[in-house]
């Protein structure tokens, strides 16, 4: 046998089609994605390529996914490979299990300084291949805010992974007591977080972003010792759609913040059943209106319907900030990793900004 990687075109449509087709024959229901154009163009400020790998150049047996885009490292802008969406017959035949270091090292050979997120935890094939490999993997802290504790209780699908628990769950439910323990909860996280006395913001929801949202991006940068290009490209290719909440936050007619969220109906999620979910997903302002921010932010979510609000967040001031408005700490499963080249770079890990928003975005929000 003779495998290859190479980037894929038009041509591999039959190709992709039969290994998809495979994959969901097995009973798994991701794929990898056709060739396009408008993502893969090196002009763009964000740009993706697309892999493939083959067997003796007429069946595909894996593929990955490696999006260009800039951060800012210390002091430096350097352009970061996002390794994602790797896909291996490993899954389903072992034969081809050493596909998946292929494609791990034909990404290293063309950005050695790769960064990967989400997986679902460390005990999932690429984390565990990541680590393997020496790169450095570390949780994302998650942070929720339980707004209706009758309809959280009644839709919370990761306490009810055994009949015990779902039927502990229901009698929580039923009786009012697990009401009463999520405010009980609340309150106390209050009394250990209480607040500082607020500035007057104003705060605005909008659809377009202008040359204020650069400006910022300038003034808070350093802020950070690893952090994406946050200016007005940015928002404009990540967050165009109109499902995407973006408020803009001023104080004494200046632009101090902004921050992006969702407001989605779930349906059979395999987390949060069928709750309507707020997600607090992106965020940047100047250094002491994080509080502010994430308390505006989080006001809009409840007038929305949002039952009940989350976000993943690295930065030590957002973190706090989550923590003063009351916002538990849970358990996370959104991993960072990065490569052996790039996390040597990486000085201050405590200023690092990551979000839902990095990587590939808010896929499952």
């Amino acid at each position: 046998m003779q495998y290859l990687i190479r980037e894929n075109s038009p041509e591999d449509k039959d190709l992709i089609d039969n290994f998809n087709k495979e994959l969901n024959n097995h009973g798994f229901d991701f794929n990898l994605p056709q060739y396009n154009k408008k993502l893969s163009n090196e002009n763009n400020f964000i740009f993706e390529r697309r892999f493939i790998l083959t067997e003796n150049n007429n069946a595909i047996r894996a593929g990955y996914n490696l999006k260009y885009q800039w951060f800012k490292i210390n002091n430096d802008l350097v352009q970061l490979g996002y390794y994602y969406n790797p896909i291996t017959a490993g899954l389903y035949n072992k034969k081809y299990n050493v596909c998946g270091i292929l494609l791990l090292n034909d990404a290293n050979k063309k950005k050695s300084d790769l960064f990967s997120l989400g997986m679902g935890g460390y005990s999932k094939p690429l984390p565990k291949l990541l680590k393997g490999m020496n790169w450095e993997l570390e949780k994302i802290p998650f942070f929720f805010k339980v707004i209706n504790p009758y309809i959280f209780l009644k839709n919370i699908k990761y306490f009810r992974n055994t009949k015990l628990k779902s039927f502990f769950i229901d009698f929580l439910t039923i009786s009012g007591l697990g009401w009463l323990g999520i405010k009980f909860i609340t309150f106390f996280h209050y009394i250990f977080n209480l607040q500082i006395k607020k500035s007057e913001l104003n705060v605005e929801e909008i659809q377009i972003v202008d040359k204020n949202f650069d400006e910022l991006w300038e003034k808070t940068k350093d802020q950070n010792s690893f952090i994406a290009v946050r200016n007005s490209k940015y928002l404009d290719i990540l967050y165009s759609e109109k499902r995407f909440i973006k408020l803009k936050f001023s104080h004494n007619n200046k632009m101090i913040g902004w921050s992006v969220s969702l407001c989605t109906k779930l349906n059979n999620h395999k987390q949060f059943g069928n709750i309507q979910l707020g997600s607090i997903i992106d965020c940047l302002s100047l250094k002491n209106y994080e509080v502010e921010i994430i308390d505006k932010t989080t006001e809009i979510l409840k007038k929305k319907g949002s039952s009940l609000i989350i976000s993943n967040q690295s930065h030590v001031y957002w973190q706090k900030a989550f923590k003063k408005n009351i916002f538990i700490k849970g358990i996370s499963n959104f991993i960072f990793a990065s490569s052996k080249s790039l996390n040597s770079k990486i000085k201050t890990k405590n200023y690092i900004h990551i979000t839902r928003g990095d990587g590939d975005g808010p896929i499952n929000l």
